[in-house]
């Protein structure tokens, strides 16, 4: 063995990549067909993240001929990492018929069929493998309470990260499956209190900070308890934030301005419903508009919205850096997040204050805890309910009217009330079940308890599932309330589940998190909502949605009142199908569907924190 050799073997296990590579190229610049540099090269590179470079110098060595087992299973992880996923696939298949029986290959076999074929039958077989090599092999555990999460086997994942924490073995991936699953069974505080700890474990961990934020809306119902958490938790990247924006800052009465959106979403996806009217309906004598899109997907929606602004960029693939520089060379004056803490975000590429004013729109309904944000644009009522001078990092730019919807799409056909040919009510909710709270679950079976006869049908992904199903009637029934009361209906295209309102009576909005979109898909179907009203933004949404269209009477302060409201809109079968005749067309007519008013607030409200920025740094 050469000198240089020896030398780049110990750089390697002592981690300094940089170095033992530059070491095993001059080995093999001498001796290219030197299979071991060649391996422990590609291992070296594999470390690296520089996949493709590590595929190329694995792959000579399985070319020299005879090699180890091993060398295909890293050449599949490296071939895994920079995409090449058929390629992949059958490297990891040759090492195992070859013999190996490493449990690393087992593990990356399994995370391979969970992450990306998602076949999870042959993704639970490796980590079972994985496991029984190694009962230690805890990340195995954790890997697999997530491949549970995934089929909504939720008890199944609570036992694997069980074994977990009775073993000592605390990260955060533990908590972030542990809060997912639990959330995911209605246990809205035990998952927030996950969440919390995953957050402590790691507190820059980009999916647990987001879990954790998303669960407050979940498990809070006030403003006031939601944004110390929020404030605490974004510490750490408002001491990074620049205090000004640095430049000048044109405020030229009347001139055009430039405003840049941000959104990981601008495909199909539920904002668009929001922001496609707004877009379509900007004044472009007053504004020049920039969508940045930070989605590698680019679909029909995403093709439609290129259309109606002045430039697209897709800023995926940039850093923060490049995003920042971007933006500043496009000359933005408006810089207009509609993410907030979701999946896809860029919050962090504001701290460096690209734009003279940056705002926070749409999103999760909440603040983002930056400081780096000027403004927040919520509705003037709710603002003033939830007291969001007092609890948000932004100030806020109040908008009248703010609640809108545009379908996008031609409605179906509303047909009779059902319980006109059933002879009994069906109430139903078109949400997801982590906005569904055990609390309100109980409350909806003391709904039914006092109607007897009456149903209640429930609409989601998670509960085409089987082990989904048999949870949701086990809790019915711990609330004696016998599983054939509750219809579980799979996932339907958006056509079909729309036509599906056509079968319930009376909508059941879940608290304390509001639904938004199901709520306009319910009224536009000509069903009642009955909704209760907290103090949190998110507790406020369709009591706003029902206020526009005259329906306030639907909103109820607590759960007694709550019941009351859905027991007298059930007696009331004319009442039911007078909803029916007129609810579309009441909404059709009213400022939810005004998006020409709608976007004149919008563009008002930044105007008016343009010229008070103005005003402020003159």
């Amino acid at each position: 063995m050469s000198n240089n050799l020896a030398t780049a073997i110990k750089k390697l296990q002592q981690g300094k990549l940089a170095e033992a590579g530059k070491l095993f190229n001059r080995v093999l610049k001498k001796e290219p067909n030197n299979a071991q540099a060649q391996y422990l090269l590609g291992q070296c590179l594999l470390r690296q993240n520089r996949n493709q470079e590590a595929v190329t110098h694995l792959q000579q060595v399985i070319s020299m001929g005879n090699p180890a087992p091993c060398i295909y299973y890293l050449c599949g992880i490296a071939l895994e990492k920079s995409g090449q996923f058929q390629e992949a696939e059958k490297s990891y298949d040759l090492a195992e018929r070859l013999g190996c029986t490493e449990n690393l290959m087992y593990y990356m076999i399994g995370s391979f069929n969970a992450n990306i074929t998602r076949n999870f039958a042959k993704a639970e077989v490796y980590f079972a493998k994985t496991i029984s090599n190694d009962a230690e092999a805890y990340v195995a555990y954790v890997a697999l309470s997530k491949l549970y999460n995934d089929q909504c086997r939720y008890e199944d994942a609570l036992q694997a990260l069980d074994y977990c924490l009775t073993h000592g073995y605390e990260t955060v991936e533990v908590y972030v499956n542990l809060g997912h699953a639990l959330s995911h069974q209605g246990r809205q505080q035990e998952a927030l209190a996950c969440c919390k700890k995953s957050v402590e474990l790691a507190p820059d961990h980009p999916v647990a900070q987001q879990n954790y934020l998303v669960q407050l809306l979940f498990s809070l119902d006030d403003e006031a308890e939601i944004y110390p958490e929020i404030a605490q938790l974004t510490k750490p990247l408002n001491a990074r934030t620049r205090k000004k924006y640095v430049g000048e800052m044109n405020c030229e009465p009347d001139r055009k301005l430039a405003l840049g959106f941000v959104s990981a979403d601008f495909r199909q996806h539920a904002i668009v419903h929001y922001f496609m009217p707004v877009l379509k309906h900007l004044n472009r004598e007053r504004f020049t508009i920039t969508l940045y899109s930070n989605s590698i997907i680019q679909d029909h929606t995403s093709n439609a919205l290129e259309k109606l602004c002045d430039e697209w960029v897709n800023c995926s693939q940039m850093d923060d850096k490049h995003f920042q520089k971007k933006i500043r060379a496009d000359q933005i004056d408006i810089l207009i997040d509609l993410s907030n803490n979701t999946a896809g975000n860029r919050l962090t590429a504001y701290l460096a204050r690209p734009a003279p004013m940056q705002v926070s729109m749409m999103g999760l309904q909440m603040s983002t805890g930056l400081t780096c944000m000027d403004y927040a644009m919520r509705d003037k009522q709710t603002a003033e309910t939830c007291q969001l001078d007092r609890y948000s990092a932004e100030k806020i730019l109040p908008v009248e009217n703010s609640a809108f919807f545009d379908p996008l799409m031609d409605l179906p056909p509303i047909g009779p009330p059902p319980c006109v040919k059933n002879g009994y009510i069906t109430f139903g909710s078109f949400n997801g079940l982590r906005k569904i709270d055990r609390s309100v679950m109980e409350v909806w079976a003391r709904l039914l308890h006092a109607l007897p006869g009456s149903k209640i049908r429930l609409m989601t992904d998670d509960y085409e599932n089987e082990f989904m199903r048999d949870y949701l009637h086990e809790i019915f029934i711990q609330f004696q309330v016998d599983a054939s009361r509750i219809q579980l209906q799979p996932r339907l295209s958006l056509g079909e589940f729309l036509t599906s309102h056509n079968e319930v009576d009376i909508a059941l909005d879940p608290y304390p998190y509001h639904g938004e979109s199901t709520t306009y898909h319910s009224l536009l179907m000509g069903l009642p909502l009955v909704t209760r009203a907290g103090n949190s933004c998110a507790s406020n949404v369709s009591n706003r949605i029902l206020a526009a269209i005259n329906r306030q009477q639907w909103v109820a302060n607590d759960f007694d009142e709550y019941i009351e409201i859905a027991l007298s809109l059930a007696k009331d079968v004319d009442g039911l199908i007078a909803n029916r005749n007129s609810l579309r067309s009441d909404i059709e007519n009213s400022s939810l569907m005004n998006f020409k008013l709608v976007t004149e607030n919008i563009e008002s409200a930044l105007l008016a924190g343009w010229q008070a920025l103005c005003e402020e740094r003159s």
